[in-house]
């Protein structure tokens, strides 16, 4: 699995943490947990990740593509359109290198159910 990791100053450690709690926490559908990881396939660190919460009431489940697609045409959360969400990931992933081609063909399909 390849990812993005950041290094922040123990001075800077309170406010990036509080960030990232408001961020990721609105709803409290994850959970946060330490993990190791390879940094430039070289050395490990630790790192906190945001888990899905599979035990709340909002975890979706496994759900087909198409069952994906739907939810996500139209859908609206906290931070604005669902689509929009989707494409800015795909789009940020694509900056970095990375061709998801899960969530390329998600983004299509959802595309296509707005476009109709």
């Amino acid at each position: 699995m390849r990812g993005v990791a950041y290094r922040v100053a123990a001075a800077k450690w309170p406010e990036s943490y509080a960030y990232l709690r408001e961020r990721e926490q609105p709803t409290e559908t994850y959970v946060e947990a330490w993990r190791e990881a390879r940094i430039n396939g070289g050395f490990k660190e630790p790192v906190l990740v945001f888990l899905s919460d599979k035990g709340h009431p909002q975890w979706a489940g496994a759900l087909t593509d198409e069952q994906q697609a739907d939810l996500i045409a139209g859908a609206k959360g906290l931070s604005g359109r669902n689509i929009d969400y989707l494409r800015d990931l795909v789009v940020h992933l694509r900056d970095e290198g990375v061709r998801d081609q899960g969530m390329e063909t998600l983004l299509a399909m959802v595309e296509a159910r707005e476009a109709a």
